[in-house]
């Protein structure tokens, strides 16, 4: 028999949190250890080849009008004033699959509704960045209270 059995919790409330912002309020289900080690290995992992693409196409199709003592193009990567715009694709990619991850923790209010067939383009469609940066930070504080606060030491 389980622990949760045993004290006779309800473990659906038990692992469910709330927030509010700008006077809405949200209810997360937080995570276990192993979803959350799941989570982040598919944030680390993310595959972010088409983001690459995304952000290099534009460089490369102006080459000759661009290129300059602050834009070197490399055989696979275009840097611009020192940063690799491959680098900065990868941690757009992961930034994304982070919101998405986050927002799919949130307990939907309709019933018989998942979050887990949400897409990061439905949330981009809806919020705009700095709303989905906020969110994000929300949810975080609440699945790992005192998290900000870990960080900052």
């Amino acid at each position: 028999m389980r622990l949760s059995e045993k004290l006779k919790i309800n473990q659906e409330v038990l692992r469910t949190r709330a927030f509010t912002l700008a006077g809405q309020k949200f209810k997360v289900r937080v995570p276990l250890a192993i979803e959350m080690e799941a989570i982040n290995k598919r944030i680390a992992e993310i595959d972010g080849q088409e983001k690459v693409q995304e952000f290099l196409q534009p460089l490369l199709d102006k080459k000759s009008i661009l290129e300059s003592e602050s834009i070197i193009y490399l055989e696979d990567d275009v840097i611009v004033d020192g940063r690799s715009t491959k680098e900065l694709a990868k941690l757009t990619a992961q930034t994304e699959q982070r919101i998405l991850e986050m927002v799919k923790l949130l307990v939907p209010e309709m019933a018989d509704v998942s979050m887990e067939t949400i897409t990061y383009e439905e949330i981009k469609e809806e919020f705009p960045f700095p709303v989905q940066l906020e969110l994000m930070k929300k949810i975080t504080e609440v699945i790992s209270p005192g998290y900000e606060e870990a960080r900052k030491n």
